[in-house]
């Protein structure tokens, strides 16, 4: 062992202080970048509305404050005294109004600890001569010039599994003196009551851990970490908008490899989602969560993972639940008296419908179904698709049904009592904490129901992977796109993201079958899984899923030492799903149309299997032209559509020639062009309203 023979071959040798950084430990990046990573880590589990460059200032400027009024080096400062001045910096502009200075001091040292083990690595040379020593009873302490308590250090010890080897750490940030000035060291001596002579001081920085060290009697051992110096300054040099697209590059050539599952790469459109839910959660102090069947279920999964990976403090976990229901079953329950109830979500989405299909909504058995038409007698008219259903005479007939009025009375009285019981089965608060909802979205049908269902007594509050259509606007119904939305206005972005609304229907769903209604059994909920949306599950979806799951892992540790804000992660998610959206192979279009087969409406007009035509986008040719010139964005959608339209029509040779980089190039140019001229408006809704 190259250095061990300098410490046991002095007999006077028998206590040693060992340097921290570069000695024990190595950072895979600069340590600027680490306190960039603490502010990330920090802005995430309080919620803060900071960039990430905006609190890594603040705690810069707290602590050259604190060192200019005390006349001392930054890592000579209290660790409890910068904290506070963090705080009080922070309280002052309102973004910890409620968050106690104690509760900010744990997550600030948790940060700390965080921010470091994730760029950490050690030194195996050092540690395998640390060990040696410990095995010959050497006494060995851990003395650091850092800016944070010993607590933190001993930490990462643990973390390193190395702690064992220590018998106590020496911050300067503790005792206010460091190896830099050498006042450090006296105090070690008066400490620890040992004498100079009897102590090897092993370091790598030449002036504070072996001059210094000399100056004082000290033995020394000098280890040098040139070549950890410039990669520290290499690290340095790049920027966050390089870091973020090396790892989507990794990640759109994993997704694309022949062994990959098709159409795995839309996994990142669903880490964002996860990672902003969490954020938005934890910012408005949200102690529960419930995620809709069925697209819930896959991302529950990846919510409790990411909350399991980046929690710093498991007792302030948020729970995650998984609510059961439909548009069929959250319209049951929300059902009002016949004469006030106005099927908003029916008229809306399927103002069309038979008799048979609109009494079959309720879940009424045939016999009954059969008994309501014969007593109105329209036999004749049972199959026959009426339009605007809810306004027809037929609908008014239906209503002087006494079967029918008897029928519907008894389902939503006794689906109200069933949902309630499920409901409480929760545990939750709601009246008082309010009902959390997260699901893929795109209009908020069932949050509207569920609204209706407390009858106005409850807020509740809807977080949706996106959102394309708009309700009735009101503050204790309140929803968000994450990802993407309609609300309050549309960008260049949400035209982009909301391209493929259907694949990610389907890339998101359950295993289980939709819930038809609710029961008082221990099961709470009677579903039906139709054999077709069975089948595709199990045979495509199911494993695109797993692959997923896999790319999703790694993406969070890929991402632990990348600083990113949300406008950086808006712009190239925006460019990742362009590029995945126009280049997408034969294969993945193939996958698409078939998990497609396997789309199963419950409600409505119950139909199978989903049609991608672009058909509804091109009536009017002029139009389409027209809007392409100026604002190919919103055709997005369309554009998507054409390449699962000519398979289908298994005109192939026209699917290859679609000048795929052509229309790339014309929407970033026409995008280019746009944010130069209304630059001061482009970046509003993202930085200021997300």
């Amino acid at each position: 062992m190259r250095y061990l023979n300098s410490i046991t071959g002095n007999s006077a040798i028998n206590t040693v202080f060992v340097d921290f950084f570069d000695t024990i430990v190595h950072r895979t990046v600069h340590p600027n970048q680490v306190l960039r990573i603490w502010s990330k880590l920090l802005i995430r589990e309080l919620g803060l509305k900071l960039k990430v460059d905006q609190l890594y200032f603040i705690r810069k400027d707290s602590s050259e404050f604190l060192a200019k009024k005390q006349e001392k080096k930054y890592w000579e400062i209290d660790y409890n005294e910068l904290i506070t001045e963090v705080y009080n910096r922070l309280t002052s502009t309102l973004e910890l109004k409620n968050t106690t200075l104690s509760r900010f001091k744990a997550y600030f040292e948790l940060a700390d600890i965080r921010s470091e083990t994730n760029v950490q690595y050690l030194n195996t040379e050092t540690i395998n001569l640390l060990k040696e020593l410990k095995s010959k009873n050497y006494q060995i302490y851990c003395v650091t010039d850092f800016y944070t308590s010993y607590k933190v250090i001993e930490e990462i010890l643990k973390f390193h599994g190395i702690d064992n080897l220590i018998e106590a750490v020496f911050s300067s940030a503790d005792i206010q003196k460091s190896k830099y000035s050498g006042t450090l060291y006296p105090h070690l001596l008066q400490e620890l009551e040992v004498n100079p002579s009897n102590v090897m001081m092993i370091g790598d920085n030449y002036s504070s851990d072996i001059k210094n060290a000399k100056n004082h009697g000290f033995e020394t051992l000098y280890i040098s970490n040139k070549k950890e110096l410039k990669t520290a300054f290499k690290n340095l040099i790049g920027s966050d908008r390089k870091d973020y697209r090396k790892v989507l590059k990794c990640l759109y050539n994993h997704c694309n490899n022949k062994e990959a599952a098709a159409n795995s790469d839309y996994i990142l459109f669903y880490m964002v989602y996860v990672e902003r839910l969490y954020h938005q959660l934890k910012k408005e102090r949200i102690n529960d969560i419930f995620f809709l069947s069925r697209e819930g279920l896959f991302l529950k999964k990846m919510f409790d993972y990411y909350q399991e990976h980046f929690s710093l403090r498991r007792e302030d976990n948020i729970r995650s639940h998984y609510l059961k229901t439909s548009r069929q079953a959250s319209m049951l329950v929300s059902l009002k008296e016949i004469e006030n109830e106005e099927y908003t979500f029916l008229k809306r989405k399927y103002p069309d419908l038979s008799l048979n299909h609109f009494l079959s909504n309720f879940t009424f058995n045939e016999e009954i179904i059969s008994s309501i038409i014969n007593e109105l007698q329209l036999e004749d008219l049972e199959h026959k698709v009426i339009d605007n259903f809810l306004d027809s005479e037929v609908y008014e007939q239906l209503k002087t049904s006494k079967i029918f009025l008897n029928a519907y009375d008894r389902k939503r009285l006794t689906q109200q009592k069933a949902f309630a019981t499920y409901l409480a089965s929760f545990n939750v608060d709601f009246y008082n904490e309010g009902m959390h909802i997260a699901d893929i979205g795109w209009g908020g049908s069932m949050q509207e129901s569920l609204f209706d269902y407390f009858e106005g007594k409850v807020e509740v509050h809807g977080h949706y992977l996106g959102l394309t259509e708009i309700y009735a606007i009101q503050k204790n119904k309140a929803r968000w796109g994450l990802n993407f939305s309609i609300f309050p206005y549309t960008t260049y972005f949400d035209n982009i993201l909301r391209g493929n609304t259907e694949l990610n229907e389907q890339l998101l769903s359950a295993g289980h079958g939709s819930t038809l209604s609710y029961n008082q059994l221990e099961s709470y909920t009677n579903e039906y899984h139709h054999d077709v949306e069975k089948k595709v599950y199990d045979e495509h979806i199911s494993p695109i899923q797993e692959f997923m799951f896999e790319c999703y892992k790694d993406l969070l540790v890929a991402f632990d030492s990348v600083c990113y804000d949300d406008i950086l992660v808006q712009k190239q998610m925006t460019d990742y799903a362009l590029r995945i959206g126009l280049f997408a192979s034969k294969r993945k279009v193939a996958s698409a149309m078939k998990i497609s087969k396997g789309f199963y409406t419950n409600v409505g007009n119950f139909t199978s299997g989903m049609q991608m035509s672009p058909g509804k986008y091109t009536n009017d040719k002029l139009k389409l032209l027209k809007t392409f010139i100026l604002s190919p964005d919103m055709l997005f959608p369309a554009l998507l559509r054409i390449k699962p339209y000519l398979y289908s029509k298994k005109k192939y040779f026209l699917a290859y020639l679609m000048p795929n980089w052509a229309i790339y190039y014309y929407i970033k140019f026409n995008r280019a062009i746009k944010r130069s001229i209304f630059q001061k408006i482009s970046r509003f809704k993202y930085e200021h309203l997300k």
